[in-house]
């Protein structure tokens, strides 16, 4: 009933179609007379030819409804259920069906997701290579401003060193203005009371008696007087306020008494609280009296103990006398053996008197037993005085011949000023031909702290040497101790100078001893722990050179996390040509981690676009051998989503005016036709297509099968067929019976199929027979 229900609904929707059964056999390709069985009843259609009607309908325009169809599927599956061995095989067909669905939505899934995972990593690498040059140019901006910030910090210092002293000059000037205030108080009182004195003439009168008195006794005392009277004296006027006569008093007695009797009156003056009016008197007395008096008074104000006096006297000498006077004084201190005197008269005469006084002072007292004193004032003239007078001293002493001079003067400068000023005194020299001068004060500055260093370092490139600058750091990576080394890579680091930190630390890789630069990387990795920092910006910053000779240097002192280090950040972080010559630099040195055996861990553990990566490089060095190690490890070991990941990061990273991932696919190709079967070889071609990877499959094809014949063919056909339905093969057309037996169709010659059972006589079959 319900194939007699099928075929009524089957015959509605052929005749919807409007064409005959031959002509619709015909468009379709079928046998008239099975078309015409199925339209009686006599056979069940498979439901692809139901399915083909439905949508023959639709393309004229006379769709069926969804549920007329699902009446109709549902019709066919119970006339199927009525014909067992039908419904046994549509069960096993609508399964296939099923399963071919599947199967075809999980390879579109699959396909998507690696789109996905390409595009995920494609963006990751672009964001990669942002990162990294936003690195470098904040880096280049960090040097290109680091010169400044010194400069602008230096002016700061300066100007706070200039604050400081006018804070301690406006301190120094209010305790002045609150004497003369308190001093114009008394003199307004004063005033006072002598407008009260005025009232009376007799008062004028006498006083002015008084005072001619007065004047005639000052007088006497200044001829005859002795020190005790005069130390009176001038107590007394000090307590009638005439200041001013009592000093005059003091100078006058200076002028003109021995040398003993002015150093035992100042030395009474001091004891009684008047030495004031002692150190008034002392600018006269010096410019009053010979040079050999002022070294004998210089000498009784030692022994006196008048430490205060005697550097009046010196500061005045300084001030006032010629520098003949000055060279003369100084020979008279020394034969008065007074030999701290002399070096403060010279190292004030050196520091202030202008410099072709100090170079005519030199010149005379050179020869003499005072030259020996010279050094020491020098010294205080490279403290004291700016940079272009050093210069011009340097200059007038080697002119006159005085070359250890010149070196004291230059080597004290050095020492106490800072880079900054030690650069411009190199400047300066070379400029004016000083050549020798100019490497000596080089030299010098270079036995400084690692600190000084490190602002001499930055001086010079701010006035564009970066020669000279270079140099220091060379210089300092080869004699230095580790432990300095460490600091100055610190330093360098701390003050935004990260490349010239890696440049001394390949530099001392270059020059030390193994235990010396061990020694290095210890210190470097115990306080501050920027080691690891410090490899990895210069295998991201130095040379192909550099970087393979700081790999050899780490991994020759056994530090193979350091050196592992070095060589993945070189080899991911750089383009590939930079890697390549990285890679052939250590090959030709012999690296361990350029064995078969290292490579194949390597090239095994890394994901497929850094073997993509590493293959780039490898057949950049042309290290063909190398290249087949890793292609084995990191490609003919891998799934075939893996290879195709390389292959396309393989493509994308390549260069477009040297392209090389097609010969490293060549040699790929020669590594799967060693290692792999033939079945393996065709499912990868297949898995190749499936990736949009056409040439690649074409080109594995091509070479599979001039290599295995006839054996890669088969098996390609058959990995392409195997999911397909064969319906043609005998085996499709069996089926097993419930009963044991095995029916069997047999296509008869007018296209319809009979089925033949043990013991039975089918009209298909009996056809057959007789026409054979």
């Amino acid at each position: 009933m319900e194939k007699r229900a099928f075929v009524e609904d089957l015959r509605m929707v052929f005749c919807s179609l409007g064409a005959g059964v031959r002509r619709y056999a015909a468009r379709r390709h079928l046998d008239a007379s099975t078309l015409t069985r199925y339209l009686k009843g006599d056979r069940i259609p498979q439901w692809d030819f139901v399915a083909t009607l439905i949508a023959d309908l639709r393309e004229i325009g006379s769709p069926i409804t969804v549920e007329a169809e699902q009446r109709i599927r549902e019709l066919h599956r119970e006339a199927l259920r009525s014909n067992k061995p039908a419904s046994k095989k549509q069960k096993l067909e609508d399964q296939l069906a099923a399963a071919d669905e599947e199967a075809r939505r999980k390879r579109a899934h699959a396909q998507v997701l690696e789109e996905a995972l390409l595009d995920r990593v494609q963006r990751l690498t672009h964001v990669e290579a942002r990162c990294h040059g936003l690195v470098v140019e904040l880096e280049q901006q960090t040097l290109a401003h680091q010169a400044e910030v010194d400069v602008w910090q230096g002016e700061y210092e300066d100007l706070g060193r200039e604050c400081d002293e006018l804070q301690q000059e406006i301190n120094d000037l209010k305790e002045v203005l609150a004497v003369t205030q308190a001093e114009l108080i008394a003199a307004e009182n004063h005033c006072h009371m002598l407008e009260s004195q005025l009232e009376t003439v007799q008062g004028l009168w006498q006083e002015a008696v008084g005072a001619s008195s007065l004047m005639a006794a000052l007088e006497a005392t200044d001829r005859s007087a002795s020190v005790p009277e005069l130390v009176t004296v001038v107590s007394d006027l000090e307590l009638r306020t005439q200041r001013a006569m009592a000093s005059e008093l003091v100078t006058s007695v200076s002028k003109s008494r021995p040398v003993a009797e002015v150093a035992a009156l100042l030395a009474g003056l001091d004891g009684a609280g008047l030495g004031a009016h002692a150190k008034a008197a002392l600018p006269v007395l010096v410019l009053t009296r010979t040079i050999s008096d002022l070294g004998s008074l210089t000498a009784e104000l030692d022994r006196f103990g008048l430490v205060e006096c005697g550097a009046e006297v010196l500061q005045a000498a300084v001030e006032l006398h010629t520098a003949q006077d000055v060279v003369a004084f100084a020979s008279a201190l020394e034969l008065n053996r007074l030999t701290e005197h002399v070096v403060v008269l010279l190292g004030a005469f050196c520091a202030t008197r202008p410099v072709p006084d100090v170079l005519e002072a030199v010149t005379a007292l050179a020869p003499t037993s005072v030259g020996g004193l010279l050094t020491q004032g020098l010294r205080s003239a490279a403290v004291e005085r700016p940079a272009s007078d050093i210069v011009e001293l340097s200059r007038g002493l080697g002119a006159a011949g005085w070359g250890s001079l010149t070196d004291e003067l230059q080597a004290a400068a050095v020492a106490a000023r800072p880079a900054t000023d030690v650069t411009e005194i190199i400047e300066s020299l070379s400029r004016h031909g000083l050549l020798q001068d100019a490497d000596f004060v080089f030299d010098s500055a270079q036995s400084r702290s690692t600190g000084h260093l490190v602002a001499l370092v930055s001086a010079l490139r701010m006035v564009r040497n970066h020669v000279a600058a270079a140099a220091v750091l060379q210089r300092a990576a080869r004699t230095r101790r580790p432990g300095d080394i460490a600091g100055l890579i610190n330093d360098l680091h701390a003050t935004g100078n990260q490349k010239l930190a890696c440049d001394v630390l390949i530099e001392a890789a270059a020059s030390r001893s193994p235990q010396d630069f061990l020694a290095v990387l210890g210190a470097l990795d115990e306080g501050h722990r920027e080691l690891d920092w410090v490899l990895n910006h210069a295998a991201r910053t130095s040379s192909a050179n550099d970087a393979a000779l700081l790999f050899r240097a780490v991994d020759g002192v056994a530090l193979a996390e350091q050196a592992e280090l070095v060589l993945t950040c070189t080899l991911k972080e750089r383009p590939t040509g930079h890697a390549g010559h990285f890679l052939s630099i250590l090959h030709r040195s012999g690296t361990a981690a350029l064995e078969e055996r290292a490579l194949l861990a390597r090239a095994r553990a890394m994901p497929p676009t850094a073997v993509a990566s590493l293959a780039l490089a490898l057949a950049s060095a042309d290290l063909d051998e190398q290249l087949d190690v890793v292609l084995r490890g990191g490609g003919a070991e891998r799934e075939a989503a893996e290879i195709a990941i390389m292959l396309r990061q393989m493509e994308r990273a390549d260069s477009q005016n040297a392209p090389m991932s097609g010969r490293i696919f060549g040699r790929l190709v020669c590594v799967f036709l060693a290692l792999w079967q033939v079945e393996d070889l065709a499912r990868l071609v297949l898995d190749l297509q499936a990736a949009s990877l056409s040439l690649h499959a074409a080109t594995l094809v091509q070479r599979a099968s001039a290599h295995h014949k006839g054996a890669f063919t088969s098996s390609l056909h058959r990995e392409r067929t195997k999911n397909e339905q064969k319906v043609l093969s005998t085996r499709f057309w069996r089926r097993e019976r419930a009963g044991g037996g095995r029916s069997v169709r047999i296509p008869p010659a007018d296209g319809s199929f009979a089925e033949a059972g043990p013991g039975e006589n089918r009209r298909g079959r009996h056809r057959r027979t007789q026409g054979s």
